[in-house]
């Protein structure tokens, strides 16, 4: 009744929609949506940048307080730097590099992912200033918020905000300590010196993380932490032990087992998904007292199955080894099936029979919300653009963007599959880093199949009983 893990690491790294497309395309989605982060990055940008109309920005990040807090990624559609899912997405792209790097590698897209994630921990390194001092958000989001102007012109406050052991916020802490640790294993047979670093920064972030325990709510409104900090200490635990950290932090795992629970969401937030299918793959492998977390991680999968007897996803119109979720028993073919068929839904297989990633296919969005999208490059035009004429003069206009974000995933249709190609509405227009790191793993993992169709029983996009893939409060 084993899952493979393969499958899992496809199914949990869905939350959005579903469809099919032809195998030759998921080479070009999967270059796409890498080459996304080179749109989002902060900072001064290297001679091999290959999106263009990007500038350098944000280069006295950190000043204030005489830190380095230059580079990173911007997290969505706006110009702030959020520590907490811009670590998530590390995490997630270093997964899908060492879940998949042959098929990776036959895109030659493994170069380009190895560095977008080191661009990502080198920041995070930057962040982490000492052994209980984490640097965790760049910008005010509100001030932030109200003006709609370039990453290359923003004068809005570069406000700092960290945790110490005075002001805790173990989801934050743990969360890089997994991207650092994931991240390990991705560079240890290129950079043996790098990864070790990496490593070491994991242990002592979790051990600031355990240690100092307290919830992170800094970054409220736009990332709250609903599902508290457990989840992410189990998750950064079982990155740590397969990253060779030591058995004491699968120990850990195991002594903490009663935290694990039940979820119906992998996101930026709820991570008990993750850690699940972490687990569960080391209990197919012989630890049989890690059985808690292989009954979780099913759990998590029949949660996302349609016709599941405990499916809790809610599906719009459209749309022998194996897990057994009540009465009925759903082969690995079969979940595969379906978490197939929400790539190809992503990629065009839908209703309206466009795209959901900007220049991918002849159809996709064209009114991203995203302000540097939005706005035209300083390369054609030098000139500063405002806080309020970028409101006045490029946001409310209904025209495509003047650069085309290639990759940028965005939030996609509402229930009942339709969607409004408008930059005003950021909940389905607005791509995020962290929706487009959880792509990358989903779609490598098709690559090389072949390119029979997948059974329309599947043609189901799933949405989330509440929204994750964005942030809660974005404008």
């Amino acid at each position: 009744m084993a899952c493979s893990t393969n499958i899992w690491v496809v199914i949990f790294f869905l939350c959005l929609l579903a469809g099919p497309i032809i195998a030759q395309d998921y080479k070009d989605a999967l270059g796409k949506s890498i080459l996304f982060f080179e749109g989002q990055r902060s900072g001064r940008l290297p001679v091999s940048q290959r999106v263009k109309w990007r500038g350098d920005s944000a280069l006295i990040d950190g000043k204030i307080e005489h830190v380095n807090l230059i580079g990173g990624y911007y997290d969505a559609g706006d110009n702030v730097k959020f520590g907490w899912p811009m670590a998530f997405s590390l995490t997630l792209l270093s997964w899908a590099a060492i879940e998949y790097p042959t098929q990776i590698s036959s895109a030659n897209q493994l170069p380009h992912l190895q560095r977008a994630i080191r661009w990502g921990t080198n920041f995070l390194i930057r962040a982490h200033t000492s052994t209980t001092t984490l640097y965790t958000q760049v910008g005010d989001g509100n001030a932030d918020h109200q003006c709609w102007e370039r990453p290359e012109d923003m004068d809005t406050p570069r406000t700092l905000y960290k945790i110490t052991s005075n002001s805790p916020g173990s989801e934050v802490a743990a969360e890089v300590a997994a991207a650092f640790a994931a991240a390990s294993i991705v560079f240890k047979n290129i950079d043996s010196n790098y990864s070790a670093k990496l490593l070491r920064r994991s242990q002592s972030l979790f051990a600031f993380a355990d240690k100092y325990r307290g919830s992170y709510q800094a970054s409220c409104p736009f990332y709250c932490s609903y599902s508290g900090y457990q989840d992410e200490l189990l998750w950064a635990a079982a990155w740590l032990y397969k990253a060779g950290g030591g058995n004491n932090y699968l120990n850990y795992a195991l002594n903490n087992q009663g935290w694990s629970q039940c979820p119906s969401e992998f996101s930026w937030d709820n991570k008990f998904a993750g850690a699940q299918i972490l687990l569960a793959k080391e209990f197919l492998n012989g630890k049989s007292n890690l059985e808690k977390f292989k009954k979780d991680a099913d759990s998590f999968v029949c949660a996302l199955m349609p016709g599941s007897s405990s499916v809790q996803i809610k599906t719009t119109p459209a749309g022998k080894e194996g897990i057994t979720c009540g009465s009925v028993n759903f082969s690995t073919s079969k979940i595969k099936a379906f978490a197939k068929s929400q790539v190809d839904y992503i990629l065009g297989n839908n209703p309206l029979q466009m795209s959901y990633m900007v220049g991918f296919g002849n159809k996709y969005p064209t009114q991203l919300h995203h302000r540097a999208s939005s706005l035209p490059s300083i390369y054609n035009h030098p000139a500063r653009v405002g806080c309020n004429d970028g409101y006045s003069s490029w946001y409310s206009i209904n025209n495509p963007n003047p650069n085309t974000h290639v990759g940028a995933i965005v939030g996609g249709p509402n229930s009942g599959d339709q969607f409004v190609d408008s930059r005003s509405d950021y909940s389905h227009s607005e791509p995020t880093t962290y929706m487009n790191a959880a792509f990358v793993g989903s779609v490598a993992a098709l690559i090389g199949q072949n390119r029979r169709q997948i059974n329309s029983q599947f043609n189901e996009p799933i949405l989330c009983d509440k929204q994750i893939s964005t942030k809660n409060v974005s404008q």
